[in-house]
């Protein structure tokens, strides 16, 4: 796997045209030609000054002709770790009993229910209650004079790898619906479980 951030400054974003998540979209997905999409990038912000993309994939990058770009490779030793510090944007929706449509998961309460429900399929587990959960809203991308809308909220928090072969699908693959939009890119960062000896002599973790 191979990491990269692409940085955008005013120059490039204006000659790009960047203006909502569809020409991003288009951006992204011109460093990666071919029909079959093995690649993951979220939107780290910015504004009509500049901009930060983050990227994984299993392909190196085109080098834009516009921008810059840095990758690096990712060792499998990575995602060997038990514990990291996680952020992810997803697109949290669900289907009601009798349903087929999907609709929208919006408030709190109801965001850290639907992710606790999910966790273990990704492979890993959390502290539900420690979890943070932000930006919370509906991105909108006009695409062919049509509005397309995801709804999105953003969770950060740690996890524990349950299964690890579920949980590296997760990060090479993502997690959750919408990824072609630059949802369900998994950003980790290893943590050192810390053993100490309680009052009882005993080793807990920390």
């Amino acid at each position: 796997m191979i990491a990269s951030v692409v940085s955008l400054d005013r120059q490039a974003i204006q000659s790009l045209k960047i203006a909502d998540p569809y020409t991003i979209h288009k951006f992204v997905y011109s460093l990666f030609p071919g029909n079959r999409r093995q690649f993951l990038y979220y939107d780290q912000g910015g504004d009509l000054r500049f901009k930060r993309i983050l990227l994984v994939s299993q392909e190196q990058p085109l080098v834009p002709e516009i921008g810059k770009i840095e990758s690096k490779f990712i060792p499998d030793s990575f995602l060997d770790h038990q514990r990291y510090a996680f952020q992810v944007l997803l697109n949290p929706v669900e289907q009601p009993s009798g349903s087929n449509r999907k609709v929208p998961v919006v408030n709190k309460e109801s965001l850290r229910v639907w992710f606790s429900r999910r966790q273990e399929s990704w492979g890993f587990t959390t502290d539900i209650d420690m979890l943070e959960i932000f930006n919370m809203g509906v991105q909108i991308s006009r695409k062919n004079g049509m509005d397309v809308t995801h709804n999105m909220a953003e969770f950060r928090g740690i996890l524990d790898v349950a299964d690890r072969e579920c949980f590296i699908h997760s990060f090479t693959d993502g997690i959750g619906r919408g990824k072609a939009f630059g949802f369900g890119l998994l950003q980790l960062r290893p943590l050192k479980i810390i053993k100490r000896r309680n009052c009882h002599g005993q080793y807990v973790q920390r």
